[in-house]
């Protein structure tokens, strides 16, 4: 998904002036300002309308011009311009194919529901070590998994928003990704099942320098953004959605404060003799372990 409506957005509008977008001429698809001067993207066409909740950063609104409805979808923040662009391409893409305005509409705003999720303004709810997580899950996302595996086995695979011991876990490969300050030499791994398992296994390890706010560097909306594009599909653009929503990730500019720069990057094979803690080898009264590993004792095992 390529976003072209972030050029046609940046040129500006008058208020209450819009144009056509897309190349689907059986649907009436346009992108503006509304009357109060917000960015909108408008669908008219003829259909049963029904009724749809707004979000905290969308406004919804839906009315009668002639003998067509009109199904707008207006921007109440400004600093998510960029986001809710996306959000427009996304539905532009959704309905390329679309012949018919009632499909179309029930398109649009299974989309919107989609989406909503992740417009809520200004609640940064994740701190920086989740942050950096999230960050780190997502380099691998974008580096790794996808030009490995594709954009469908790699968001199959991905099941660290689940909680699950292991970030991403194939067929017969899993891995798990970790992201640490800049000048620290140790992992933390959280529970005796992280490095254990019969399949093969690796250690993925991000080194992240905090930086101003001022820094060009990788920003976790900017990552989001980036890795939307990658999706190619309405379907994997959903299932990736859901799973930031595990995180409780959404689009607030509060993020932006948190940049890094990668200094660093390091993966490692987890084999029979790698130094970690397994379930079969720990007395069964133990239930709960949290342990560090030096990354200077693992250079031998480094790919």
């Amino acid at each position: 998904m390529k976003n072209k409506l972030s050029a046609t957005f940046s040129q500006g509008f008058q208020s209450g002036a819009f144009i056509r977008v897309g190349e689907n001429r059986d649907l009436s698809l346009f992108v503006g300002k509304d009357e109060k001067g917000n960015y909108a993207f408008d669908f008219r066409g003829s259909y049963v309308p029904v009724r749809i909740a707004q979000s905290d950063v969308i406004s919804v609104q839906q009315g009668k011009s002639g003998e067509n409805y009109i199904l707008r979808f207006s921007l109440c923040n400004n600093e998510l311009l960029e986001y809710f662009s996306t959000f427009c391409q996304d539905l532009l893409d959704s309905t390329e194919s679309i012949k018919n305005d009632e499909d179309a509409y029930k398109t649009l705003c299974s989309r919107y529901f989609s989406w909503k999720k992740l417009f809520r303004p200004n609640k940064g709810g994740m701190n920086d070590n989740e942050v950096m997580g999230l960050i780190g899950e997502l380099l691998f996302l974008q580096d790794y998994m996808i030009p490995h595996y594709g954009v469908e086995m790699s968001l199959d695979s991905w099941m660290g928003p689940e909680k699950t011991h292991k970030d991403y876990s194939t067929k017969n490969v899993w891995y798990e990704i970790k992201a640490i300050s800049a000048g620290k030499d140790s992992v933390k791994i959280s529970s005796l099942e992280q490095l254990d398992g019969d399949d093969e296994g690796f250690l993925a390890v991000y080194c992240l320098e905090k930086m101003s706010p001022t820094f060009s560097g990788i920003k976790l909306n900017a990552l989001v953004q980036n890795l939307m594009t990658k999706m190619g599909t309405a379907q994997n653009r959903e299932i990736f959605m859901s799973k930031l929503s595990l995180y409780d990730y959404d689009f607030s500019p509060e993020y932006d404060n948190y940049v890094f720069t990668n200094v660093g990057f390091s993966m490692y094979n987890i084999g029979d003799d790698f130094p970690r803690l397994c379930r079969k080898n720990t007395p069964t009264a133990i239930n709960k372990i949290q342990y560090e590993i030096f990354l200077s004792e693992l250079e031998e095992y480094k790919l």
